[in-house]
Formats: C-alpha cells, sequence, structure tokens
C-alpha cells in the first residue's frame, strides 16, 4: 500500500487519542494491531501483508518506517507535534527506555518510536523497526516468524535466481543486519521468545495463506481480533 509521507504523519497526529471519541467517552476498540520480527526467507513479509489485508489495516514496511521516522527527524515542527500528540501514551517503561540513557536520545530514534506510537493509534501491521517491544504495552499481538539457515536460503535462491551458497551468505548477512540494528536501537536480540506472543518456524510451513490463518486464530483466542476486523475471507471457523 502505497503512503504519501506528509499525509500519513498528519493523519496520526489528528487521529483520536487511544480509545475515546471526541466528546471524552470510550469509543469503539481499537483496530487490530500486529508486530512482526522476521529472519530473511522465512516468508515474514508474505505473511505480513496477508494478515494486513485480512485486518483491513495498513501495512508498515521496514522501509517506510525507515522513510517516516527520517522524514519525521529533519522536520523539527513535525516532530513536535507528534511528541506531544503521542506523550500521554508513552509507558513508564518507554520513558525509561528513552530517557535512561542519552545514547537513546538520538533525534532519529525518538522520531522512529514517536511514529511507532502513532501508528498503533489506529492499528496496522508493523513490520520490525523494534515494534514488538516499544508497542508490547498498546495491545500489539507480537509475531516472529523464523525458519532455519538452510530453508530460508533455499526460499531464497529459489526466488531471486541465486545459488544455495549465495543465498545463504546473504540470509545471514541480512539476519545480522537486523540484530545489530535492534541492539543498536535498544539493546535488544529477537532470540528471547518471551519477547513474542507467538513464534513460528515455517521450515515445513510453505502456504502463507495458512500460516495467516493460524496466527488469525491466536489472535481471535487473544481476544485482539474479531470478527468485525476479519474480511470475508478470515471469518469463518
Amino acid at each position: 500500500m502505497h503512503h504519501d509521507v506528509n499525509d500519513l504523519i498528519q493523519r496520526y497526529i489528528r487521529s483520536q487519542t487511544y480509545g475515546k471519541d471526541t466528546s471524552g467517552r470510550e469509543a469503539s476498540r481499537p483496530m487490530p494491531l500486529v508486530t512482526m520480527a522476521r529472519d530473511y526467507g522465512a516468508g515474514g513479509e508474505e505473511i505480513a501483508a496477508i494478515l494486513a489485508r485480512e485486518l483491513k489495516v495498513s501495512y508498515f514496511d521496514e522501509v517506510l518506517l525507515e522513510r517516516l521516522a527520517k522524514h519525521t527527524e529533519q522536520d523539527r515542527e513535525l516532530l513536535r507535534e507528534l511528541d506531544e500528540k503521542v506523550s500521554a501514551w508513552k509507558s513508564t517503561w518507554v520513558y525509561s527506555v528513552l530517557s535512561g540513557d542519552a545514547y537513546f536520545m538520538t533525534t532519529y530514534r525518538k522520531a522512529l518510536v514517536n511514529v511507532l506510537l502513532a501508528i498503533s493509534a489506529e492499528g496496522g501491521v508493523i513490520m520490525g523497526r523494534g515494534g514488538h517491544v516499544f508497542l508490547r504495552d498498546r495491545g500489539a499481538f507480537r509475531i516472529r516468524i523464523c525458519g532455519s539457515p538452510l530453508h530460508c536460503a533455499r526460499r531464497v535462491a529459489a526466488k531471486e535466481g541465486l545459488s544455495e551458497d549465495e543465498a545463504r551468505e546473504k540470509v545471514e548477512t541480512i539476519n545480522q543486519q537486523r540484530q545489530q540494528f535492534l541492539w543498536s536501537l535498544i539493546q535488544r536480540r529477537t532470540n528471547d521468545p518471551t519477547q513474542f506472543d507467538l513464534t513460528i518456524n515455517t521450515d515445513k510451513l510453505h502456504d502463507w495463506d495458512k500460516v495467516a490463518a493460524m496466527i488469525l486464530s491466536a489472535m481471535k483466542e487473544a481476544g485482539l481480533a474479531r470478527s468485525e476486523h476479519l474480511s470475508r475471507g478470515s471469518s469463518r471457523p
């Protein structure tokens, strides 16, 4: 789904405070919010796109999140406005991460967290960028899609026309880069299962629609996806 960066940022600035309508009364429950961390070649992107379609929310991949954060970082007035909008939603834990050490107070990190919090007001499927950490208290269903280097490399080789050795090297390099980014951002790694509500190894799973259906079933069991949020194809029992 294509988004204009300016329009998207302004949309979330204008959005209503989480869970309230304009009169201050409790509004309807928020739209589903999903965060996903994944290994390269494990099918995360395909699964995330299906989830977004079935949940009728937007899909925010890493590229879009990076664009949003960089755009916000460069516009001081926009950053201030967005920061004022989401400050009331920041949990004590998030504040401790951001303010406990000057290392975390770079403009980019602050902008990224503000963008993630703003998106959470209207729901969505958010890929990477530490969303599973920063949105853990925002009702997010946190998913980890993983796979062995062998199986992921085979998928990448078939999809990108690489040799299996080339694909294996690419998988390992990209996974390492993602881990380094997460560590530099918040000193976390994705190998801690307690950071996620559901972890799926796709080595033996190849039908992404069925994997997405598994996730939707788990979300319904957790009370984080109701029938009115699902497209017709996902509402069947």
